[in-house]
């Protein structure tokens, strides 16, 4: 009974040649275009999306710069207002030794009398 399942002989399988279809090649082709459109689609996207992330870390940067140039102006503003302060500036002058026209007594006459001789 065993013989019935596992014959002697040896079997060999020839390969049979059949024709391709037109429809299966056209298939075929149609199937691998689609395959590289939504390739290129998912390539593109993927693109997009890390450049999204590159610009998005620049803004921030952006902003962060922002921030410290506008931090930069309020200090030179302040020391601006404080430079140009008049009691800034007659401490300098003093320093460099200097008097204001008011304090300084001298036999200059006044200008107001100066305009009315002139008439």
């Amino acid at each position: 009974m065993t013989d019935r399942f596992f014959p002697d002989k040896r079997i060999t399988n020839e390969t049979v040649a059949r024709p391709v279809s037109s429809r299966v090649v056209g298939w075929i082709v149609a199937i691998g275009v689609a395959g590289a459109l939504l390739s290129c689609g998912f390539v593109i996207s993927a693109r997009q999306h890390f450049e999204a992330i590159s610009v998005g870390y620049q803004s921030e940067e952006m902003r962060r710069q922002s921030a410290q140039l506008e931090e930069r102006l309020r200090q030179l503003e302040l020391e601006y207002a404080r430079a140009s302060s008049p009691v800034e500036i007659e401490r300098r002058a003093e320093k460099l030794g200097l008097e204001r026209p008011d304090k300084k007594t001298t036999g200059a006459p006044d200008a107001s009398n100066s305009k009315k001789e002139k008439r």
